[in-house]
């Protein structure tokens, strides 16, 4: 299939017309936002090919590749930085993916909306909006010359060319979308005012687009938010269509009757939503990945699978009705998110066969692959029996796991490290295998990396499937903590556990890994490891016509590889860690590869 968002265009008058001014004025928009405008529009020579950018995942597939060739496996080792954009100091858009169309870029962070001469680097206009932060995000969404950004709990309209807000969306152009969703399900819970950050709701990844509608998902699972939400609003007015609970919490939510059991009798909180949500229009579906519940390491109170937290889950999108899920970790005491993905592709089989299919992938290092009109699973996915036994009080661990088989009924090759090979002696005891219920009085040192916010990519020309995966390991133990029970974990995100036990350990990780998949067969095709610093998000990748996938790394690397073998063809040094996906655009004819490093936007092409 053709990319949905790659088009070829010849430019605007509009676009001409401020061009040719040599910029736009500085002047303050109304009411909540200031927009300063500070550089000119890039001139756009008629006629000449335009490829852009417009979407997270570029596709509605979620596919990342572009059809892109100037840049290829010949030319990739002439690459060149063009120009660099220095972030503002306290903006946080170091997993940003930023967005191109029509030669400017876009991208956000806290409080502010950027937009970037794409050519040269130079700033267009910045949007400042007033009363607004926020956390973590994986860049904004564009879609008929409005740019959709989030900030926590709030969806903000701006207009592409002028950078001011939309006043028809929302309150003057800002929706507070998370509150209004929360009280469009739960009135009697949720009154009018409520405001969903109050409890730790928030967005973290850019939302999906169709035929007028914003598909938007909500995190974090860590802020014990009573179910992720995925919310599907009008795209000009933000009024709410209707809303999915992933953790059901009444007899009214979509799906009750299948996830009510699943539960015990604590709380029923988690399955926030990290990712950008996938669409198969032709069978009017949306997918989308859950992550853990909560609390993550202690599943005493909610005894059962926890449905419908870590899945991956396909909604009709037009009424938000639930058409198949699949848990890919049943009862998840490892914090073990599902939260890679969803990509989408069509591939025909070795009978000559059209599959139509959907891949996700976690923190497990397993990649998960179904028919996505069913959830089907393509090859066996084997119940498969692990340990049960812990000293956690109440814990009753589930006594089995969904394990991805290949097409030749051998277990799949997993894309990291699920189990810690030491060299030394002494620390191997304590190593245990993927699955190991934790202990109160013992250090386990386990696998803890897997596939973290990195997107995966598929190339459409060889049919492969590119996951971006990261052995780590972590030192563990389960303590109380007041009436409660927490984890202990060494250098991680817990306080706790054998700092020196994880130094050791560090001698051998972390590193990132990128795999190639058959996705039919199931079948790995190519294994690179790469460098890394920490346990945190990862870059995902970008594949191109081009036959290339370029993938960031930790250490400031932005590498490329040949996408039929994994030959190394490309690498650069930026000297800061890269941990924002990488994109492809052209404009006048130019293809431009550029990613984020730290707090810099790098922009390259061939000389």
């Amino acid at each position: 299939m053709k990319s949905p968002a790659r088009r070829r265009v010849l430019v605007a008058a509009m676009a001409l017309s401020l061009a040719a001014t040599g910029g736009l004025q500085s002047v303050d928009a109304e009411q909540q936002g200031r927009t300063t405008r500070t550089g000119a529009l890039p001139t756009i020579t008629v006629g000449s090919q335009q490829t852009n950018w417009a979407s997270h995942n570029l596709d509605l597939y979620n596919q990342r590749y572009a059809e892109l060739d100037q840049i290829n496996a010949a030319t990739v080792g002439q690459l060149q930085r063009r120009w660099a954009f220095n972030i503002p100091a306290g903006i946080n858009a170091r997993q940003v993916t930023p967005l191109v169309v029509d030669g400017v870029m876009y991208l956000h962070g806290g409080n502010a909306v950027f937009a970037v001469n794409a050519v040269t680097g130079e700033s267009v206009w910045t949007l400042e909006i007033d009363g607004l932060s926020g956390g973590t995000v994986r860049g904004p969404l564009y879609v008929d010359g409005t740019i959709y950004s989030y900030h926590d709990d709030k969806l903000v309209a701006t207009n592409a060319q002028t950078g001011e807000l939309v006043e028809a969306f929302g309150d003057g152009g800002i929706l507070p979308v998370l509150s209004l969703a929360l009280q469009h399900q739960y009135p009697d819970s949720y009154p009018p005012g409520f405001d969903a950050s109050s409890i730790r709701y928030r967005i973290n990844s850019s939302p999906a687009y169709h035929d007028g509608t914003l598909y938007v998902g909500s995190a974090i699972s860590e802020g014990n938010i009573p179910g992720g939400l995925v919310v599907a609003a009008d795209a000009i007015t933000g009024d709410i269509k209707w809303v999915f609970n992933t953790v059901p919490q009444r007899p009214q939510d979509e799906g009750w009757e299948v996830a009510d059991p699943t539960w015990g009798y604590g709380k029923r909180v988690g399955g926030g939503i990290w990712t950008q949500p996938a669409i198969d229009t032709a069978l009017g579906l949306v997918y989308f990945n859950t992550a853990n519940p909560m609390p993550p390491y202690d599943g005493s109170a909610r005894v059962g699978k926890n449905l419908f937290t870590n899945s991956t889950i396909a909604l009709d999108f037009e009424t938000g009705a639930l058409r198949w899920y699949f848990q890919t970790i049943h009862h998840d005491l490892w914090d073990w998110d599902n939260i890679t993905g969803p990509t989408l592709f069509d591939v025909t089989d070795k009978n000559g066969e059209m599959v139509k299919g959907v891949a996700a992938a976690g923190k497990n290092c397993l990649l998960y692959l179904w028919h996505r009109e069913t959830g089907e699973p393509i090859n066996p996915i084997v119940e498969t029996p692990v340990e049960t036994k812990t000293n956690v009080p109440g814990e009753v661990v589930y006594p089995t796991q969904p394990i991805p088989y290949n097409a030749r009924g051998v277990q799949m090759t997993p894309f990291c490290a699920t189990y810690l090979d030491l060299d030394d002696p002494e620390l191997q005891k304590q190593a245990r295998p993927m699955y190991w219920p934790y202990s109160t009085d013992e250090h386990f040192l386990v696998a803890h990396g897997g596939s973290s916010f990195g997107p995966p990519s598929f190339s459409q020309r060889t049919g492969l499937l590119y996951v971006t995966g990261k052995n780590a390991g972590v030192s563990l133990l389960v303590k109380p903590v007041g009436d409660s029970l927490e984890l202990g974990k060494g250098g991680g995100h817990v306080p706790g556990g054998d700092i020196d036990e994880l130094n050791r350990v560090s001698e051998y990780q972390p590193s990132m890994t990128l795999t190639a998949y058959e996705p039919v067969s199931g079948e790995d095709v190519w294994h690179q490891v790469l460098p890394a610093l920490t346990f945190g998000a990862s870059s995902g990748s970008v594949a191109t016509a081009g036959d290339l996938i370029f993938q960031g790394t930790e250490n400031g690397g932005l590498y490329a590889f040949h996408a039929e073998t994994g030959e190394q063809l490309f690498h650069y040094d930026g000297g800061r860690t890269i941990q924002s996906s990488p994109l492809t655009y052209e404009v006048n004819g130019t293809q431009y590869v550029a990613v984020i490093a730290s707090s810099t936007v790098l922009a390259f092409a061939l000389p």
